[in-house]
């Protein structure tokens, strides 16, 4: 494998690989490979699979960047715990390579080849040289401390994976009677009774007493809550900006040139060229394709001996009655006519170079054909003149990517031990300098460069037309205020989360009465009143009660399958406990649904088997005594 590698160095097929390698590190992916390191600094242990302390701190390192940018763009979860997920990555890790070795599973290096080839189809041109082979010290030294071996490695360990998960999938079954369950949960007319303990109540009750100063200030200081009070992470920075005239010498005419010439066809044409043909068509009758073949040839040598006879011929043998009596010809085509067969047009374009010249019969959906090529017009193009400018400019403009890329690479590369190099840089190319003031992330990209950066470290980009370097030169850290600043709201989170527990204490006790008493008796007990509610399906459309609207409310009364069964669910202003009255059938359109039901259940079906499998693999290994996770990651796993 690696030799394959190796060889695909100085190949442009060898870019795929390498821009798979870029996007995982600029934004992270399923796919995480190290370099070799000595296995014995393991921090996770899996029977004899193993992760090293630097593969925990990267994954870790990708973990929060990914909740950062979760966060930025206004996506919000509750409690994150990178360390927790970084630790499940591990254990999930461990325990399918373990499970790919102890199964044999092996993969081609043709497949893997394949399975890397088909996730990217471009590369941006500046990681290559003029000749299209990588520039090998580049790629080297961004690759660093990991090599090759390593990426290969660990493509092929995801194929592995994915065959380990397949063998799973292939398990699953959706039998009929699941889908007619799921039916009557989605499509079937339902009536509910349900009560109300009003967390209004239960506020009322928590603000009598007034907690003391430290029980406020441990409340404060729980993640959860202090993340709604820090302050924004501030940051301020210097930018360069260089321009394309201060770097890069002008284009010469004679690189414009072969430049237009080598894509003249593809970017130039004003008109395609355009063939006219003449076609004999000689369809097939069962059993006789041999005398049809035959005829075909002696109709070929006739056209041959005589090409001016051809239309004579279209208008007498060819069984295409409907272009027969003008002799067979088509109008004007292009390259990229639908209207005519395929085969016809590349024949006609490929092997026809002088008008009157009759092609070599072909085989058809209609038989068998012969071509004869009646006239073909040129394509007309921009003239060079008209487009030599913006030849230069967009050459200009690669090159000019290409080379500040490598460039600032190198420098900024070592600029930490090397601040020097960088200053001559700067100065030789008018690097233009401008300051970014201490302030929090806004929109606009040298503020998603400078909130990726560790202070004093350097970073390149390129904006529209513009070469960037950016140094993030402070950082002042999210701080969470003083509780003063913020005490009556914390205050009156407190209460709130006081009011919440008590209000979930009282609604499992209820839950807990269903058991032993009737649903009017707990309603009595409790002091709640008992309301109705309805689901009813018409036309495809359902309509719901005021408290069924609730998405929440809706996705959880969905376990309530059988009449008589209860459930207990919170909203935003009350605790409900909600029973299944009735389900009616009503107008049966199991028929017409079943093909979506059994996508979505398969599906459910699928990821469920995926999570059990793993978790089957976690019980076993700990059953086993086969899982070691060191002192200074333990604390992470309580919840894993």
């Amino acid at each position: 494998m690696i030799a394959v590698m190796r060889k695909l160095i100085n190949n442009n097929a060898y870019k795929i690989f390498l821009w798979v390698f870029l996007i995982m590190m600029g934004m992270g992916s399923g796919l995480v490979f190290f370099h070799n390191e000595d296995e014995k600094n393991w921090v996770m242990k899996v029977y004899k699979q193993t992760w090293s302390d630097k593969k925990y701190a990267t994954v870790l390192q990708q973990v929060k960047q990914q909740q950062e940018m979760f966060k930025q763009r206004g996506y919000a979860f509750a409690l994150q715990n990178p360390q927790k997920e970084a630790v499940e990555s591990g254990l999930n890790d461990l325990l399918s390579q373990h499970a790919v070795s102890k199964l044999g599973i092996h993969v081609a290096p043709s497949h893997v080849d394949k399975e890397v080839q088909k996730q990217l189809q471009h590369l941006p041109a500046y990681f290559f040289k003029e000749n299209g082979a990588l520039n090998e010290d580049a790629f080297r030294k961004l690759i660093a401390p990991s090599s090759i071996e390593d990426f290969v490695s660990a493509i092929e360990s995801d194929a592995k994976n994915k065959l380990l998960l397949g063998l799973v999938d292939v398990s699953l079954y959706v039998p009929e009677f699941e889908l007619k369950v799921q039916y009557a949960v989605d499509f079937a007319d339902k009536t509910y009774s349900y009560c109300t303990l009003p967390l209004s109540k239960f506020l009322q009750a928590a603000r009598q007493n007034t907690p003391s100063d430290e029980t406020l200030l441990k409340f404060y200081k729980k993640a959860a809550i202090a993340e709604r009070f820090k302050t924004a992470e501030l940051r301020s920075g210097k930018l360069w900006t260089f321009d394309q005239s201060q770097y890069v010498t002008s284009i010469s005419n004679e690189d414009a040139k072969q430049f237009y010439d080598k894509n003249k066809n593809s970017r130039y044409v004003i008109t395609p060229a355009q063939m006219q043909v003449r076609l004999l068509v000689l369809s097939v009758e069962p059993g006789k394709e041999q005398e049809t073949i035959t005829r075909i040839q002696e109709l070929k040598q006739e056209a041959d001996k005589d090409p001016s006879s051809f239309e004579g011929l279209v208008r007498k043998f060819s069984d295409d009655k409907a272009t027969a009596d003008k002799g067979g010809l088509t109008d004007l085509f292009t390259k990229n006519d639908k209207k005519i067969n395929k085969l016809v047009i590349d024949t006609a374009f490929e092997y026809l170079g002088t008008d009157g010249q009759v092609s070599a019969a072909i085989k058809t959906d209609r038989g068998y054909e012969l071509i004869q090529r009646v006239k073909k017009v040129p394509a007309k193009y921009k003239e060079f003149a008209a487009v030599e400018n913006e030849i230069k400019q967009d050459l200009g403009a690669e090159k000019f990517k290409k080379r500040f890329v490598q460039d600032a690479t190198r420098v900024l590369h070592g600029a930490k031990y090397n601040p020097e190099a960088l200053s001559a840089f700067i100065k030789r190319y008018h690097g233009q300098l401008s300051k970014i003031d201490m302030s929090s992330r806004k929109s606009g990209l040298e503020y998603t460069h400078l909130f990726k950066l560790e202070e004093g470290r350097y970073t390149q980009y390129f904006d529209k037309n513009t070469g960037v370097i950016i140094l993030c030169d402070q950082i002042e850290k999210s701080v969470l205020p003083p509780l003063s600043d913020h005490k009556d709201k914390v205050l009156n989170l407190y209460y709130k989360q006081q009011a919440q527990e008590q209000l979930k204490d009282q609604l499992s006790k209820a839950l807990k009465d269903t058991k032993l008493m009737t649903f009017d008796d707990v309603a009595k007990k409790y002091n709640m009143s008992i309301q109705q509610a309805s689901v009813r399906n018409s036309d495809g459309k359902a309509e719901y009660s005021a408290i069924l609207k609730d998405q929440d409310v809706q996705a959880k009364v969905k376990v309530l399958q059988c009449p008589g069964a209860i459930i207990a669910l919170e909203t935003a202003a009350d605790g409900v406990l909600i029973r299944l009255d009735t389900v009616e059938q009503g107008d049966n359109q199991f028929e017409t649904q079943k093909e979506q039901l059994s996508k979505v259940v398969f599906y459910t079906k699928l990821y469920q088997s995926r999570e059990g499998f793993v978790a089957s693999l976690y019980r076993i290994a700990k059953l086993n005594n086969k899982i070691e996770i060191k002192n200074e990651i333990l604390q992470f796993t309580k919840e894993v």
